[in-house]
């Protein structure tokens, strides 16, 4: 450049400012556009006129310019937004190679499972660029030439000035149910980092299914990408053994088809008296979710009763279950009973609908209400939960986003099952508590406490009544089963309300 292009180029970045109403003056646009060449106003250019001949207009002038509109005047364009805009009419902006280790690999993103993949790609790094700067998260940030990105990653502003070419390094990354969401946003900021800046992002993901690893990143990018946009194509490939950025045309490999086979499970596990509500709950409604509790403490919740129901769901096709998070001991996920260990496990629910399956396994606790109602129309959910009662299971299951919500997520529900195991050296035996929803809503101001009143007076098997029956006959003392059971909600309650209604009686 010389200082006559620099004045031109002054008028147009004036020019843009006045589009998105940021009125400068003359002088003031000149110092501006000092940033092209590194210098911080125009007496600086006047003064250094070498230093501007040194310097072309590309991305990397760009990016200092990107960097003082985004300080001075909280303007946010891409260099590569600048560089376009700022070329003359009719001229199109040549595809540059990269500052940083030109002849390397295309900048994009590539992604890895494996940490021994990405050192190895750091000391290739290291040696073709003569020990470059890099910026890394965890995965990377060891490395001696490594900066670490901090708490605010890939949306710090001071990468806008990294020369393109730069190896970025994140994670590792969950791919989970609770992680999903967070990893889907990195990984489409990193395709806009790498399309914007020409960067190259290697991405360590932890994922238990690596074989739909492509389709997975691949559709958290698009799911989170506005229409229209083509983030999704900065996926290039993967991060090899030896460290290589090795590009896969086409970057998502055919996943594998649903696996669909009849279950075989026992239904000793389910109340007797509960099957025939459950098959006819299924024929009125053969999606959404169907949220089963156990009073039991375990590792994951209610699971014999998952496991039973699943042979009376087989008509709603393939099932998974769904990895509901990263665990410190990944062997705990496989401590359930067989017919759920033999479900593939899968990363989402959103993986999973993906994929083909229309039945799915998933942890409550890990998932959100409007997640459910995405898919409740085409998907059986099965869920399980803590407590004895329709009401403690409702209440602890699906993260809802608020109590008025709650009676909306009703319609969602196929049925609600709460099981009560007691268990004395008299007795073993289980009380049910069942609710299946028949249309009726809250209508007064207070929604949540008409709601649990009507999902107590309307259920089609109520727990008290087989406790009272065997309090009636003796089997067991009102002392014993408070003794069994000291956690019980529900226990607790009706053994005071029956103690204040026999002192009444008697009187």
């Amino acid at each position: 450049m010389d200082i006559q292009q620099l004045k031109l180029l002054a008028g147009r970045i004036r020019g843009l400012l006045e589009h998105a109403n940021i009125a400068v003056t003359h002088s003031q646009a000149l110092d501006l556009s000092g940033a092209l060449v590194g210098l911080r106003n125009w007496p600086e250019v006047q003064a250094f006129p070498a230093r501007v001949v040194a310097v072309d207009l590309d991305l990397g002038a760009t990016g200092r310019l990107a960097n003082r509109l985004q300080r001075k005047h909280a303007l946010d364009l891409s260099a590569r937004e600048l560089l376009d805009a700022l070329q003359p009419p009719g001229v199109k902006t040549p595809e540059e190679l990269p500052h940083i280790w030109p002849a390397g690999p295309r900048p994009g993103v590539y992604v890895t499972t494996e940490h021994e993949h990405i050192n190895a790609l750091l000391a290739v790094y290291d040696e073709a660029t003569d020990g470059a700067l890099m910026y890394a998260e965890r995965a990377g940030n060891h490395w001696k030439t490594s900066i670490d990105l901090g708490e605010h990653g890939l949306w710090s502003s001071g990468l806008d000035s990294v020369p393109s070419g730069t190896l970025l390094v994140l994670g590792p990354l969950d791919v989970t149910q609770q992680s999903w969401s967070d990893t889907s946003s990195r990984l489409e900021s990193a395709c806009l980092k790498a399309q914007a800046h020409g960067h190259r992002v290697a991405v360590l993901l932890q994922t238990e299914t690596p074989h739909t690893l492509s389709h997975d990143v691949d559709l958290m990018v698009r799911l989170k990408e506005p229409d229209g946009d083509d983030a999704h194509e900065a996926l290039l490939g993967v991060v090899a053994a030896d460290g290589a950025l090795v590009e896969r045309k086409p970057f998502v490999e055919a996943p594998p088809p649903p696996v669909s086979r009849a279950t075989v499970a026992s239904l000793d596990p389910l109340p007797p008296q509960a099957v025939p509500f459950l098959r006819k709950a299924f024929e009125q409604r053969p999606t959404g979710i169907l949220l089963l509790g156990s009073s039991e403490i375990g590792e994951h919740w209610a699971a014999e009763l998952v496991n039973a129901v699943l042979p009376l769901t087989d008509f709603a096709g393939p099932a998974a279950r769904i990895r509901s998070r990263s665990r410190s001991t990944p062997a705990k996920d496989w401590n359930v009973p067989q017919a759920m260990k033999q479900l593939p496990f899968l990363p989402s629910i959103e993986s999973a609908y993906s994929l083909g399956y229309r039945r799915m396994v998933i942890n409550p606790s890990y998932t959100d209400e409007e997640l459910i109602d995405t898919y409740a129309d085409d998907v059986l959910f099965i869920a399980g939960g803590y407590g004895g009662s329709v009401e403690n299971v409702f209440l602890s299951g699906v993260r809802y986003s608020g109590f008025d919500n709650a009676d909306k997520a009703l319609d969602q529900h196929i049925a609600i099952l709460a099981l009560t195991h007691l268990k004395t050296s008299k007795v073993d035996a289980r009380f049910a508590d069942m609710y299946v929803p028949d249309g009726r809503h809250p209508t007064g101001e207070d929604k949540f406490d008409e709601m649990v009143a009507m999902i107590q007076e309307h259920r089609c098997l109520r727990a008290e009544d087989e406790l009272e029956r065997l309090l009636k006959a003796r089997v067991v003392t009102p002392a014993a089963v408070k003794k069994a059971l000291p956690r019980s909600k529900w226990v607790t309650e009706y053994l005071s309300e029956r103690v204040k209604a026999n002192a009444a009686a008697t009187r």
